[in-house]
């Protein structure tokens, strides 16, 4: 096994989503030790950020609702201080839900030699999921740090889990993916 972390749009806009579950601080806690943990190890790690241009069209159910959220350059796009990119550590902008509509996420995963995926991030229902079927489409492992995800969605957020767990990936705490 040759792991990489992905950490999927761990950002301020998407961590002050009202009902966020679990909460964000405690997100930011589990995903901040698998972090660490990670970096300890000498795993790769790439950041994946939700990313709009100032001026530039947002995804077209954001447009029809009038959210701007994730805009580059703004702190809303930035990610909490304990889980910023570290020197070395990639950073993939993404426009729509999975971080594989960018071709370089999967040429930085090839180039670090990963096999195996654990993932991190915001929203498990959304995002997270998005992200987490391609990476199985195209032949990684996959494991979701379970207690370091979160949606504002809960139960379409323990749908996919259930979904997911045992097809796509499998659920460990951070505790055990470490």
């Amino acid at each position: 096994m040759r792991p990489a972390l992905l950490l999927v749009d761990l950002q301020n806009d998407f961590l002050r989503s009202p009902g966020l579950e679990p909460a964000a601080s405690d997100v930011i806690d589990r995903a901040a030790a698998l972090l660490r943990g990670c970096r300890a190890r000498g795993i790769p790690v790439v950041h994946v950020r939700t990313t709009i241009a100032p001026g530039a069209r947002p995804m077209p159910h954001w447009e029809r609702e009038g959210v701007r959220s994730c805009v580059d350059g703004t702190e809303g796009h930035a990610p909490p201080p304990a889980l910023a990119p570290a020197a070395g550590e990639r950073t993939i902008d993404k426009t729509f839900f999975s971080g594989f509509g960018s071709p370089a996420l999967e040429e930085a995963l090839r180039a670090a030699g990963a096999d195996t995926l654990v993932v991190a991030g915001v929203h498990l229902h959304g995002c997270v999921r998005a992200t987490v079927l391609d990476a199985y489409q195209r032949g990684f492992a996959v494991l979701v740090a379970e207690d370091a995800v979160a949606s504002h969605e809960p139960l379409h957020a323990a749908s996919t889990r259930r979904w997911l767990d045992g097809r796509a990936a499998r659920f460990l705490p951070v505790a055990s993916v470490l």
